[in-house]
């Protein structure tokens, strides 16, 4: 909607290619350009929606004594997931989250949707952290 609704100087510039694929596909180049500017806010505001759940997991796990560090985030849009790949003095694991419930907890405070992010803390990472934060 934003992109839709940028005034013209706003619009990133096209370049000789990107003014030919418009030609191609039958575009003008101010609707091609809305194209690309939507994309980029979106590419946006997907990496902020990263990071505040890259924020979320490192917050939880630090709840429950936990000190880690979210490495990468990866959005498996296929999948409906989000992969956090984290590091703990040295060591690596991976957590998988839907983004349905990080949604959920992000647009309605949704506290299951917190406890069961937490939760799924708890079973993705090795024992011998739970351990080690006892």
């Amino acid at each position: 909607m934003v992109a839709q609704a940028a005034p013209a100087k706003e619009l990133p510039a096209l370049t000789p290619e990107q003014q030919k694929f418009a030609v191609k596909f039958g575009m003008s180049n101010d609707v091609f350009a809305r194209r690309l500017l939507a994309e980029e806010l979106g590419r946006k505001d997907l990496e902020r929606r990263a990071e505040q759940a890259a924020q979320l997991i490192e917050r939880l796990a630090s709840n429950k004594g936990i000190a880690l560090r979210v490495d990468h985030v990866w959005v498996k849009t296929i999948e409906g997931k989000l992969r956090f790949d984290v590091e703990s003095s040295g060591r690596h694991a991976l957590i998988l989250v839907s983004e349905e419930l990080i949604d959920e907890l992000f647009e309605s405070g949704s506290l299951s949707a917190e406890e069961s992010i937490s939760r799924i803390i708890d079973v993705s990472l090795p024992v011998s952290w739970m351990a080690q934060a006892s």
